[in-house]
């Protein structure tokens, strides 16, 4: 198991964390509580490595429970948040005004689904897509919420989540059912599937942030699966699968800088940290493309030869409930945020023997 990492305690359950963005040298994370019948806050945290210290630096007054946050990537007064009263589920714009409340700008409303997320366009500030459950929808944002493009799931899926592809914004890709879809946001047309991706439903997709058309998934069957988009077709198998949880999988992030490294949060109280430096190209040694691979107690994943080292690289247990949430700092790459739903947020660092192995 890794080092005990340094603990925040909120006042009420919670689910919804996210890497706050304004920061180029502190690490910000904003956190969302779900109370049910309790008055509900988004805060603002920071941490400081050198005393190890988590400071609130401002607390937003939500009262609906917040199931989803998605704050802008560049700017950071504007958020947007999925929340739930009564049972009905609520995709929200806001801004954060100069007297540290929030501000309703408009609800990304236009049908009676449930939404599950909110994603901010790559490179265009001033567009979305919302992820629902029976589909996904297009947004303009610059003076109001103006639904551009609406694409149903069909009756085979459900979607619990998706991910838009930062290198070709063109390219949206949702975990529907079993399986991950592939969408083109132009034609607003599906383009590819991976239709059996996990044994159970898909919770999560993530993207590599330096490598194209990879991604990892993130299942009800414990597995964490690495695929190649490039791939696609009935006969795609991962370039790596992983088990090392004994729950469901909630979360998947690759880091921002070294695709090697890819966090997971699961029900099972543990965040894994895994470090795949053959199937992110850091290695030549050994081969990728066989299904089965299991990252085991040793860290090590069967099959790829002799001296490959992809596989778990340690075990974080501070938690003691689900874990629902987990996100990289945006300002440094070695240090990430954790959240259960007690309400216990955790940071955590890499392993320096982990981390020397990239650098060196």
């Amino acid at each position: 198991m890794g080092e005990r990492g340094v603990t925040h305690g909120l006042k009420y359950q919670a689910r919804s964390l996210a890497a706050a963005p304004g920061s180029a040298q502190q690490s910000r994370w904003l956190v969302g509580t779900n109370a049910l019948r309790e008055e509900n806050v988004i805060q603002l945290l920071e941490f400081n490595p050198e005393t190890e210290g988590i400071k609130v630096l401002a607390s937003y007054l939500h009262g609906q429970e917040v199931w989803h946050l998605a704050p802008h990537p560049t700017q950071e007064q504007t958020l947007a948040t999925i929340s739930n009263q009564g049972g009905t589920h609520t995709a929200t714009l806001w801004g954060i005004t100069a007297k540290q409340q929030l501000e309703k700008k408009a609800e990304l409303k236009a049908g009676n689904g449930t939404p599950r997320s909110v994603l901010w366009h790559p490179q265009r500030a001033n567009e979305a897509i919302s992820i629902e459950d029976g589909r996904w929808r297009l947004w303009n944002l610059n003076n109001a919420a103006n639904m551009t493009g609406d694409v149903g799931a069909g009756d085979l899926y459900t979607f619990w989540g998706g991910a838009w592809d930062p290198h070709d914004p063109s390219r949206l890709c949702t975990a529907g059912g079993n399986g991950v879809q592939v969408w083109d946001i132009r034609s607003m047309k599906r383009v590819g599937e991976i239709p059996h991706a996990h044994l159970m439903p898909v919770r999560d997709i993530d993207f590599a942030n330096q490598q194209q058309h990879k991604i990892v998934s993130a299942g009800d069957d414990c597995k964490l699966c690495i695929w190649d988009l490039r791939m696609l077709g009935s006969a795609i198998t991962p370039l790596l699968e992983l088990g090392g949880h004994s729950h469901w999988i909630w979360q998947a992030k690759f880091n921002l800088h070294h695709d090697s490294l890819l966090l997971s949060a699961s029900s099972d109280a543990l965040v894994n940290l895994w470090h795949t430096p053959v199937t992110a190209g850091e290695s030549s040694r050994g081969q990728v493309g066989s299904r089965g691979l299991q990252g085991g107690a040793g860290g090590q994943s069967k099959g790829f030869g002799k001296e490959a080292h992809d596989g778990k690289a340690c075990s974080y247990d501070d938690h003691e409930d689900s874990v629902y949430g987990a996100a990289w700092s945006l300002a440094d790459p070695w240090t990430f945020a954790s959240l259960s739903y007690d309400g216990r947020l955790v940071i955590n660092k890499v392993p320096s023997h982990t981390k020397y192995k990239i650098l060196i």
